[in-house]
């Protein structure tokens, strides 16, 4: 018997239509001689739908007619096995939609990625693909991450982390206090978003007002680093876990 493996995605996210994108791709090339895949999308209110359309990337130019077409479902457990049940009860149909074994989130940003949906499927006490809660929550908040990095002797660049209530409570004493620790350019980061939402450079106050002014409206606690100019990109991708991990070429 194949195992099922529960694709999430989607969520509450400002990367919302990137996480589709990513899940139905992988869908695609999950190997179906070993599983079943069962896709379940996350809405932008947090409900669960699945369903045959449900994993077609082309339905989703028309969500409110692909919900209607769909199922609305909840992960529960269900004696020692792990159970979509429809939200909605209809007479002749059985109250589980499906089981499933592995779940596996493809997820992007805030209220996902950062250990909210770890936290949920390992409450239901099935294996999950990809990082734990600690880990993805610290590595979500660039601040909390990069103050993890700094107390294991990794260098890291200098930055403060401010927040929306010093933003509005004092505007020019924050700019001010920015321009003095860390000089121009700087650049500003939404602490807790994924990709580079929000994310803006600023080499004078004028655009360092317009850089907080977006930064906030994404989050409510931002990071001011000192801007590197000319910079190199690295990529390394790691597989493993805590006891073992292997990295890729950089």
């Amino acid at each position: 018997m194949k195992a099922k493996i529960a694709v999430f995605f989607g969520g509450k996210s400002v990367e919302h239509e990137v996480s589709i994108i990513t899940a139905l791709h992988a869908v695609e090339n999950i190997d179906r001689k070993k599983y079943e895949v069962v896709p379940i999308y996350v809405t932008k209110d947090n409900k669960m739908y699945a369903g045959e359309k449900i994993g077609d990337i082309t339905n989703y130019n028309n969500i409110p007619k692909l919900l209607a077409e769909s199922t609305q479902i909840i992960p529960a457990n269900l004696g020692d096995k792990v159970a979509l049940l429809r939200v909605e009860k209809k007479m002749f149909k059985d109250d589980v939609f499906d089981y499933i074994d592995i779940a596996f989130p493809i997820v992007h940003g805030t209220n996902v990625e950062d250990g909210t949906i770890e936290g949920f499927v390992k409450m239901l006490n099935i294996p999950f693909v990809g990082c734990d809660v600690i880990s993805s929550a610290l590595g979500m908040d660039k601040y909390a991450c990069k103050e993890i990095l700094r107390a294991n002797n990794i260098p890291v660049i200098d930055g403060k982390l401010y927040t929306i209530k010093q933003f509005k409570d004092d505007e020019e004493s924050l700019a001010k206090d920015i321009e003095e620790s860390l000089n121009f350019p700087v650049i500003v980061k939404p602490v807790n978003l994924g990709s580079s939402v929000g994310i803006s450079i600023a080499k004078d106050q004028k655009e360092l007002k317009q850089s907080l002014e977006e930064a906030f409206t994404y989050a409510s606690k931002i990071l001011v680093e000192k801007a590197i100019m000319n910079l190199k990109e690295v990529n390394c991708s790691v597989i493993g876990d805590y006891e073992e991990a292997k990295a890729s070429v950089c």
